[in-house]
């Protein structure tokens, strides 16, 4: 199951990785994120044998290591198969993540492993741009 989140998270990560300021012109089901203001991280093992991460992607894959992995929902919204969660983490600024679309509520507890951080991320699909906001390759509810 991990495997195939960190694969899930891969594909969308790749995916954005790809995108340019020229997929406005895209329909929003060619691009179901919009393209970020800066290069979207791969994780680790979304990179082939043989090929390195750029130093933006690193820096991504390193800053969410340092983050909390796990808080309480506070806000939450659907958009283009991920499901968008506002995290209190307990520290003084709540968190946003996103991961593929699952079935949380406010309140619950959830928690999440391998993230990439994202800077300045805009969600066509949301109309909505997100100073900070790490996309998870999996995140489930804590009972």
């Amino acid at each position: 199951m991990k495997r195939i989140s960190t694969l899930a998270l891969s594909a969308a990560l790749l995916a954005l990785t790809a995108c340019s300021d020229s997929d406005d012109a895209k329909p929003e089901a060619e691009a179901p994120a919009a393209a970020p203001t800066q290069q979207a991280p791969a994780p680790q093992s979304a990179a082939p044998a043989g090929h390195q991460l750029s130093p933006a992607q690193q820096q991504a894959l390193d800053e969410a290591k340092n983050m909390p992995k796990q808080g309480t929902v506070l806000e939450m919204m659907h958009a283009a198969g991920y499901t968008y969660m506002k995290i209190d983490t307990g520290s003084a600024e709540p968190l946003w993540i996103a991961a593929t679309m699952m079935r949380a509520q406010i309140n619950d507890k959830v928690q999440w492993s391998d993230a990439a951080v994202m800077h300045n991320y805009t969600s066509k699909s949301l109309h909505r741009t997100f100073d900070k906001i790490l996309f998870v390759s999996s995140a489930s509810i804590v009972n």
